[in-house]
């Protein structure tokens, strides 16, 4: 059975409006894939982790728990991924997750031309997002990074597609939150339909 690494970067757990689309766009494909979830919320490498990886990296040593996250990013067949968007990407703690799944040697490396390879199976990946106030248009996207850091990221790690969804416009007063995450659901139903 095929396999989908959910990597859970919501930050305010249960409560998540983003974990709430996330979890129906798996619900949608539990049975067909075997779901693995983890938590995307990683305190960041400090001098002396960066240190221990470098060093077991430099011995092929790819068996020390400091790569984990790794190893487990590298088997999945699809990703998905889960968290607000704060800042113009999502909560530091995202950015540490990502940190440790992209390791030189074990998950990527570089060909002769100097052009990433990355090497985990996975070709499709999907991120899921809630915002405060509009970012797909006007004047405020041009600073929403979160879906083009990803897929940036995601293609060095051999990732050639991945989908944004978004529910926007939640703290804009007189909008109708409910009906926002209700068509934001619905798209998330629509795109597990694609798999």
């Amino acid at each position: 059975m095929k396999s989908i690494l959910f990597v859970n970067g919501c930050i305010r757990g249960e409560e998540s409006r983003t974990l709430l689309m996330a979890r129906r766009f798996l619900d949608c494909l539990r049975g067909k894939y075997e779901i693995t979830e983890v938590n995307g919320l990683c305190l960041p490498l400090d001098r002396e982790a960066l240190k221990k990886r470098d060093r077991l990296a430099a011995q092929g040593n790819w068996d020390d728990p400091v790569f984990d996250e790794a190893r487990t990013f590298l088997e999945a067949d699809i990703v998905v991924l889960a968290a607000p968007f704060w800042e113009g990407t999502f909560p530091a703690a995202v950015h540490a997750y990502i940190e440790q799944i992209c390791v030189t040697g074990l998950t990527f490396g570089y060909r002769e031309d100097g052009t990433a390879e990355g090497y985990g199976k996975a070709k499709r990946a999907i991120f899921f997002s809630t915002r405060g106030g509009i970012y797909s248009e006007g004047p405020n996207k041009k600073d929403d990074h979160a879906g083009k850091f990803l897929d940036s990221v995601f293609r060095m790690l051999g990732i050639q597609r991945t989908d944004v969804v978004t529910a926007e416009g939640l703290d804009i007063i007189g909008n109708d939150v409910g009906l926002i995450m209700d068509q934001a659901v619905r798209e998330a139903e629509l795109l597990a339909g694609t798999f």
